[in-house]
């Protein structure tokens, strides 16, 4: 008898601690992380396959332009397309995402295949210099930068998502 009483006590005790409590649910608690819902193997990566050159893609024609390691800027590649009228520079950087947005407070935030991304643009007289910033790790991004005279915003906004895109499905998975 006196073990059912011990039994019916826990139980009654297990039930008071598992009700709800009355009243709204908790709020989300925000937070400015990026997401990056697919671990990659970034030491697997060569920026400079990151973008096909030879026409498969729908939107970039072939070139014969070589891909090639960026003088200016280590660790990226630089692809050239429309008889050089678009350049395309593609590298892993070592930088916290909210730098990024920092660093470009005019572009706005996105998300691609798990990945967090933001979009800005720069423009002076003659020229448009966008990139996109995809999170990758902790305080790395897959950036693709895209410069092009005379370009329309949404025309190389359109790009960098494709562009991104390619980029992303050739960055490996970590396993």
């Amino acid at each position: 008898m006196s073990r059912l009483l011990g039994v019916a006590v826990l139980c009654a005790a297990l039930t008071a601690c598992t009700a709800e409590i009355p009243g709204p649910p908790p709020k989300p608690v925000p937070t400015t992380s990026p997401r990056v819902d697919k671990p990659r193997n970034l030491a697997a990566f060569d920026t400079c396959k990151a973008i096909p050159v030879d026409g498969s893609s729908p939107v970039m024609k072939a070139t014969t332009v070589v891909p090639t390691p960026d003088p200016e800027k280590p660790g990226f590649c630089r692809y050239i397309f429309a008889s050089g009228a678009l350049t395309v520079l593609v590298g892993l950087e070592e930088i916290e995402y909210d730098e990024v947005k920092k660093a470009h407070p005019n572009g706005h935030q996105g998300e691609i295949d798990g990945h967090t991304m933001w979009f800005g643009c720069d423009t002076d007289a003659s020229e448009l210099d966008c990139g996109v910033w995809a999170a990758v790790g902790y305080a790395r991004s897959l950036t693709v930068k895209t410069r092009m005279t005379g370009a329309n915003e949404g025309w190389l906004l359109s790009q960098r998502i494709t562009l991104i895109t390619f980029a992303l499905d050739r960055l490996p998975v970590a396993s």
